[in-house]
C-alpha cells in the first residue's frame, strides 16, 4: 500500500527547532506504517519527498492534517499514531517540516 521504499529511516525536523525538540527519526516500518494510515485517513501526505532532502511548507501540513482522525484506522499502534499527529501539528506551527533521509 505504501510508496515509502523499503530499508530506509528517516530524520524530521520543525523547521523552526531549538535542537532539543522539533525532531524525530522514523525506522522504515514505523515510517511505512505511518504512511499507509495517513493514506487510509485521506490525508494528502506528499511521500514522494521522504527519500530525498525536502522541505514540506507549514500551510501544506495544515492540509495534511485536516482530515486526520486521532483514532488509527490501520495502525495498531495508537500512540505511535498520536505523537506523529502532534509533532505534525508543532510543525505546522514551527515553520513546517525538514525531511532528512
Amino acid at each position: 500500500m505504501s510508496t515509502v521504499p523499503a530499508e530506509m529511516g528517516c530524520a524530521f525536523y520543525w523547521a523552526s527547532n531549538d535542537g532539543m525538540s522539533g525532531h524525530v527519526w522514523l525506522s522504515d516500518g514505523d515510517l511505512r506504517a505511518l504512511t499507509d494510515e495517513m493514506l487510509v485517513q485521506g490525508m494528502p501526505w506528499p511521500a514522494e519527498r521522504v527519500g530525498a532532502d525536502a522541505s514540506i511548507d507549514a500551510d501544506e501540513l495544515e492540509a495534511v492534517l485536516e482530515p486526520a482522525s486521532p483514532e488509527p484506522r490501520l495502525l495498531a499502534d495508537a500512540t505511535l499514531w498520536l505523537d506523529w499527529l502532534r509533532f505534525l501539528e508543532g510543525a505546522s506551527v514551527n515553520g513546517g517540516l525538514l525531511v532528512r533521509p
